[in-house]
């Protein structure tokens, strides 16, 4: 590394605590997650931009083979957007998630050649997830100041508020529950304590917005952390994990099922039960597999599906359009907008970092590849039933998640990760 400029120290500081505490902001609302992110991407730039150790390392990772699938699946993608219904919006969607994608590297190669940085941002997005939770925990029960003062709307009155505003945040902080696990299996003392706490807050928080989407993407990575924990630990568990499977499954299924959300008609598919996946999803997914099958191969561009003709025709007594913004389900979503020649490779290179999870965590034992799992799991999961794929917020989430991981345990030149001080 060369001389260090006077304010290197602290803006390295003020990365690592930005990096750390932007997925948190999100109990604050999605522009301020934003900002944090293009705030720490800018001074990650800056401090590479003097460090070239930094943009050396981001290289070489994008040079593996998995770094050059990533790149061919975003490749890919740009094949729909001449042709797309909105070129220049369909460019704007996939010229983000290349700069999210080119964050996630950078960011993680700041943090693996740097141990202070490392436990800066960790205890951040530690902290960081305990004050959100416990705002929202306490809106809950009535008192409201703090969850106003964090998202700046000091006018609510009504009660129900602290259980309606918070549902995009807990989606964010389900993302973060396996990141937590695997920091409260790290750390030590009070750090501990307080990545325990905000887990259990997060399980308050998300089934008391009744957050539907994350519960399945948390019974996803129950099932799939366990099987890679089986798989490594011999056949003894594999033979126990399928019924210990078949009793999560049931025990989370039934509790979704309870919770309201009352269908206004009979469910589209006999064997999806409308109490799982509202009867208006349905109808989305309807309508945009028929789309699917008008342009197979290319799609209708990438974040235009909402543009097609009839998407925005009323339900026959739903009083409600039939594809309002996005189709509520990432799988149609990149087929409708991409087709088969944009979907098959993202999701190779998906099906590949969760496969090189499993297969590094049986060679290693190390937790870090049991977090990045259940993160996928969860993202990917959740996002069948949720927000658009293209949502700037929601990739960031997983993107800077996964940095987080990547960066906080992998080999560095300033020695090991020490999370213990």
């Amino acid at each position: 590394m060369t001389d260090n400029p006077p304010y290197s120290t602290w803006l390295r500081d003020a990365t690592a605590v930005a990096l750390g505490l932007t997925v948190p902001a999100m109990v604050s609302g999605r522009a301020v997650l934003q900002g944090l992110a293009a705030a720490a991407l800018v001074a990650a730039l800056i401090i590479a931009w003097q460090d070239r150790g930094i943009f050396r390392r981001a290289e070489a990772a994008l040079r593996t083979r998995f770094g050059m699938v990533v790149l061919a699946a975003f490749a890919a993608m740009a094949v729909s957007i001449p042709g797309s219904l909105d070129p220049l919006r369909s460019f704007d969607a996939w010229a983000r998630t290349g700069v999210y994608l080119g964050g996630c590297v950078l960011f993680q190669s700041f943090l693996s050649n740097d141990a202070a940085a490392r436990r800066l941002c960790v205890k951040m997005l530690v902290a960081g997830c305990a004050v959100g939770l416990l705002a929202v925990a306490v809106a809950m029960l009535g008192w409201t100041s703090p969850l106003q003062i964090l998202k700046n709307e000091p006018a609510i009155t009504s009660r129900r508020w602290g259980f309606a505003a918070p549902k995009a945040y807990a989606a964010a902080i389900a993302c973060a529950l396996p990141v937590l696990a695997w920091l409260a299996w790290r750390l030590t003392g009070r750090w501990r304590l307080t990545a325990a706490a905000a887990m259990v807050l997060s399980v308050v928080v998300v089934v008391a917005t009744g957050n539907k989407s994350a519960l399945a993407g948390w019974l996803a990575m129950i099932l799939a952390v366990t099987l890679a924990i089986a798989l490594r630990s011999g056949r003894r568990w594999l033979v126990i994990w399928p019924a210990f499977a078949i009793l999560v499954s049931g025990t989370i299924l039934a509790g979704v099922t309870m919770m309201p959300d009352v269908a206004p008609s009979r469910a589209v598919w006999p064997w999806i039960p409308a109490e799982l996946v509202d009867t208006h999803r349905q109808q989305i997914w309807r309508f945009t597999l028929d789309r699917i099958a008008e342009t197979p191969l290319t799609g209708r561009g990438i974040n235009v599906i909402d543009r097609v003709a009839g998407a925005h025709d009323i339900i026959p007594g739903y009083h409600a359009e039939r594809l309002p913004s996005h189709p509520h389900n990432w799988i149609l979503e990149i087929l409708a907008e991409t087709g088969v020649l944009g979907f098959i490779p993202v999701f190779f290179a998906i099906a590949w970092f969760a496969w090189r999870q499993v297969a590094r965590f049986m060679s290693s034992g190390d937790g870090c590849h049991l977090a990045q799992l259940g993160l996928v799991a969860t993202f990917w999961t959740s996002s069948l039933f949720n927000f658009s794929i293209w949502s700037s917020w929601w990739l960031i989430t997983f993107f800077l998640l996964s940095a987080i991981v990547a960066g906080s345990s992998g080999p560095a030149q300033a020695g090991p990760p020490n999370l213990r001080r």
